[in-house]
């Protein structure tokens, strides 16, 4: 149970630091983009992708500190009694960081803008740097179990400034490529070579001092040096793969995957640091089973990790796709779907002049009943002169209707409750599963498993993702579908999900491998008519339901393996003579 907290633990550290990081590295490129005039365009892009996302993105940071102070309630005194400097400044990082950038946008005067911006900027180095040194200061050994360590030599030493460096430079890298990704998106081909060419410097330094802090860390951390030259050694080594392929891409002006290169390349290293960690949660002392809390404890924290990941995952997945295609944002990419200066009310964001004729047209057309329909899907919610001279004669042919506030056009209402429902009955799915699942049994410990069989703190680790993958396809083939076709595609996950459930009551509590075999084929026949499905109706949500699938077909491997295993009844009557 130790095991499978720590690794949900691990998991928001990996999230936050490709989430976050990405956020923290447009900072660095916002504090050296140059003065009003030269730095305006770049500064405008890291505004618009910036703004719908960076507050979500903190939430992995407050589920890492719960799980943390709630599993490993002793490493945790030990980290916040010795690296209580860093901890403080990068949490004052993040709220100057926050207050300058809401500030920025306010403000009118240049002056207020500047240092707005100078305490946006500055602030998202300082984080990263601290929140690297962190992990410095744990690796190399320089926390002490009992706590109240040395509060400077902690964090001031060759490990912590080098993971402090790193940490900066990997933030830079991911953001750039972001960015890149971005301008793309938008065709500035001027801010895609602005970025592109940073992004390649940012990758390239990242190397260079990757590859001097080997000798840093033999002299500095010859334990974490061992362990990533040994079992680590190939995510370093895929880390670094998924650097160049992520730079490739960008100079070929790809879209599609280079943004999870360059997140997986970071990923890697950092699954790479905690690999080499274990099983120790100091560096070099005080182990994960050593420092946890109470089994009753661990079980709470697993069972709202998991409800949570399955309610807040789904969403973060959501606001991200509707933030890439524009649907909410600011500046130059406005509410898709026409929030329109009447529904707002006034001429906002528009100048005096084109303020009033817009306003003024629309109004007469919306007074006579119908400039509302007649606007096109590129007009965005603007009135043109030729709408509003056209408006009366509209009006004619069209009944008096008053426009919809609430309504988006040119997209479904209600996109949320599909994701909403498939979020709620994967949960059910997997409270029903946990509740039927008994790895401590005594009959379950004396089966005959193979070497391959993971350890059942895994099991946890890998499910949670799945369940929340299971739900972003399902509200996004649901809501791809129409009609029938809607219909049958819910009776199918419905249907899969009853098999998913199904499976841990045929093998645990009927206490049978062969039963459990049964189960499991039939929920393989079932996922492979669910992506048949699914992919006529969103190839993507079929490819996000692919490692849910392979993943049943190794655990039918596995399950049938037990059975081989141990296919000879417990207990025999006596022998015929």
């Amino acid at each position: 149970m130790a095991e499978l907290v720590a690794a949900f633990l691990f998991i928001g550290v990996v999230a936050y630091a490709v989430l976050g990081g990405a956020d923290f590295g447009a900072g660095f490129w916002d504090l050296i983009a140059g003065g009003a005039k030269r730095g305006r365009e770049p500064r405008h892009l890291i505004d618009v992708s910036l703004a719908p996302v960076w507050e979500a993105n903190h939430t992995w940071l407050i589920y890492c500190l719960v799980v943390l102070w709630t599993g490993f309630p002793s490493a945790f005194a030990a980290i916040t009694t010795t690296l209580y400097i860093p901890l403080l400044l990068a949490l004052l990082g993040i709220v100057l960081r926050g207050a300058g950038f809401a500030f920025r946008k306010a403000t009118v005067r240049t002056e207020e803008q500047r240092l707005y911006g100078a305490a946006f900027a500055v602030s998202s180095v300082l984080t990263p740097y601290c929140f690297g040194a962190i992990a410095g200061g744990l690796a190399s050994g320089r926390v002490p179990t009992a706590g109240n360590g040395d509060a400077v030599s902690s964090w001031v030493n060759p490990s912590s400034i080098l993971g402090g460096i790193l940490a900066v430079l990997a933030c830079s890298y991911v953001a750039a490529t972001y960015l890149t990704v971005e301008a793309l998106h938008r065709d500035d081909d001027k801010l895609y070579r602005y970025y592109r060419d940073r992004a390649i410097a940012a990758g390239a330094v990242t190397g260079a001092v990757s590859i001097a802090g080997i000798f840093v860390l033999q002299a500095d951390s010859p334990r974490l040096f061992d362990r990533l030259s040994g079992p680590a050694l190939p995510l370093v080594v895929l880390a670094a793969v998924g650097g160049l392929v992520g730079l490739a891409l960008l100079w070929a002006k790809r879209t599609v995957g280079t943004r999870v290169a360059a997140a997986g390349a970071v990923a890697l290293v950092i699954i790479g640091w905690g690999v080499a960690q274990t099983p120790y949660l100091l560096g070099t002392h005080l182990s994960i089973t050593e420092a946890a809390a109470p089994d009753a404890s661990l079980a709470v924290v697993v069972g709202v990790a998991i409800v949570a990941g399955l309610l807040i995952v789904p969403s973060l997945v959501l606001l991200f796709r509707l933030s890439g295609r524009g649907v909410v944002g600011v500046g130059d990419r406005p509410f898709r779907g026409g929030v329109t200066p009447w529904e707002r009310g006034s001429g906002e964001g528009m100048t005096e002049g084109e303020g009033t004729a817009a306003s003024k047209a629309e109004r007469s057309g919306m007074a006579k009943g119908g400039v509302g329909a007649a606007l096109t899907k590129g007009d965005r919610g603007t009135a043109s002169a030729e709408g509003a001279r056209g408006a009366g004669a509209e009006a004619d042919r069209a009944p008096a209707v008053p426009p919809d506030p609430t309504a988006v056009q040119g997209a479904p209402r209600h996109r949320w409750v599909p994701y909403a429902l498939c979020a709620g009955a994967v949960t059910a799915t997997a409270v029903v599963g946990a509740r039927a699942t008994q790895p401590d049994a005594r009959w379950y410990r004396e089966l005959n498993t193979p070497d391959w069989q993971p350890p059942p703190w895994a099991f946890g680790a890998v499910w949670t993702p799945l369940y929340a993958s299971i739900a972003v396809a399902g509200g996004r083939a649901l809501n791809a579908a129409r009609g029938p076709q809607r219909k049958a595609l819910a009776g199918e996950f419905a249907a899969n999900l009853a098999l998913n459930a199904g499976w841990n009551n045929l093998f645990f509590r009927l206490r049978s491998p062969l039963a459990g075999l049964a189960g499991t084929l039939l929920l393989d026949a079932s996922n492979i008519r669910l992506l048949t499905r699914v992919a006529r109706t969103d190839r993507k949500a079929a490819a996000t339901l692919l490692p849910y699938a392979l993943w049943c077909a190794y655990a039918t491997c596995l399950n049938a393996s037990i059975v081989a295993r141990n296919h000879e009844p417990r207990h025999r009557g006596p022998s015929k003579s």
